[in-house]
């Protein structure tokens, strides 16, 4: 009988130490979870602000290349104005120039008119 208590002994001498052991197991893995999930909080939470640089970052890209497009639009457009007004200049001054050799023409064959009659009186005489 007494080996019978000493065995119910050790049995529950046994189941105890097993009791607290798992009880020792459950709160190590208790705080390694706890742990792994501040880890896994803390990487979720760099990964959102990640993600909204690189949202802003192409946010601006976008902008950038919105206003590089407009300025180089605008850029097209002054330089089709400047050469439209060259274009508008040379004409006018093409049409003075013009004007000018015909009034000079004009003025040379007038001339000659005039001279004709009197260069005839001259032969004539």
């Amino acid at each position: 009988m007494a080996t019978l208590l000493l065995d119910r002994l050790k049995k529950l001498e046994r189941a105890g130490i097993a009791g607290e052991e798992a009880r020792k197991a459950k709160l190590l893995l208790s705080v390694d979870l706890e742990d792994k999930d501040k880890k896994l909080a803390e990487l979720e939470a760099a990964l959102k602000a990640r993600d909204e640089k690189l949202t802003e970052a192409q946010q601006q890209q976008a902008e950038f290349l919105k206003k590089q497009r407009a300025l180089d639009d605008e850029k097209r457009e002054m330089a089709l104005t400047i050469e439209r007004k060259i274009r508008e200049g040379l004409d006018a001054v093409r049409v003075k120039a013009r004007s000018e050799a015909e009034d000079g023409l004009k003025m040379k064959v007038a001339e000659k008119k005039n001279r004709s009659p009197a260069c005839s009186v001259r032969l004539r005489s």
